[in-house]
């Protein structure tokens, strides 16, 4: 029987730190999964109350390589809005036998 599994990460923007611009985007891996999983990552930008600014993210360049060690999922998330991204989330899901 198929077990699905769920978990969410998240990125903010700090002290020192500026926000996720238009065209800037960030490279992340996930591990913990076996040969066969079926396996997704979508990103949420954070909105703020009363900002009444759209934010636009993008998941690109999903791949997974694999070797002894086990297997990675390497994916980048992308503005691709207009306006700045003060921080976002990333739900990951995996279904595995």
């Amino acid at each position: 029987m198929a077990t699905t599994n769920y978990w969410f990460g998240s990125w903010v923007s700090g002290a020192g730190q500026s926000d996720l611009y238009p065209n800037q985007s960030h490279g992340w891996v996930m591990w913990g999964f076996n040969y066969g999983d079926a396996v997704d990552v979508s990103a949420h930008p954070v909105v703020l109350l009363n900002a009444h600014e759209e934010r636009v993210l993008q998941v690109l360049d999903v791949r997974i390589e694999g070797d002894d060690t086990g297997r990675r999922l390497y994916f980048t998330v992308k503005n691709v809005g207009s306006n700045p991204v003060p921080g976002y989330g990333m739900g990951f899901s995996m279904i595995s036998n």
